[in-house]
């Protein structure tokens, strides 16, 4: 008879690897985009961590907490020493000050005063090409004259 109580071994386990997050940054080393092995090669970005969870396995939603930009789009981190770095408010308000002031587009009246404006140009031109062509016709009629 079998030993009923025999000690078996325990299937050995194994670990998944980890998740490495890989960062990409503009000239100034402000960090850009994020992303994790699961989706990226390594050739992608410059890695700064790796580990288990959807935090390594999604970064892009949930590597950085408060997200990768702010509010109005300005870089939160950057690249320091091949680590992710939290900008000084300083800095933020340095790209926040150099962002261009917005362009705002006409209104409707502008536009259908300009709209009038160009057709009345255009109406003028018209009749300048008629008045020419009529003296040229004119004139050869004159010098053609029979």
């Amino acid at each position: 008879m079998e030993n009923l109580y025999e000690i078996t071994q325990e299937p050995e386990i194994e670990m998944p690897e980890p998740y490495h997050v890989y960062v990409q940054t503009d000239g100034q080393s402000r960090i850009t985009a994020v992303n994790s092995s699961a989706f990226v090669p390594a050739e992608w970005g410059t890695e700064i961590d790796s580990g288990l969870g959807d935090k390594y396995h999604h970064a892009q939603g949930n590597y950085f907490a408060d997200g990768l930009y702010t509010s109005d789009g300005i870089p939160r981190y950057k690249l320091v020493d091949g680590a992710a770095q939290e900008r000084t408010e300083e800095e933020i308000e340095a790209d926040r000050a150099a962002l261009p002031e917005p362009v705002i587009p006409p209104t409707n009246a502008e536009l259908e005063a300009e709209n009038k404006l160009l057709r009345a140009q255009l109406q003028a031109a018209t009749d300048r090409q008629d008045f020419i062509e009529d003296c040229i016709a004119e004139m050869a009629m004159v010098v053609y004259a029979v």
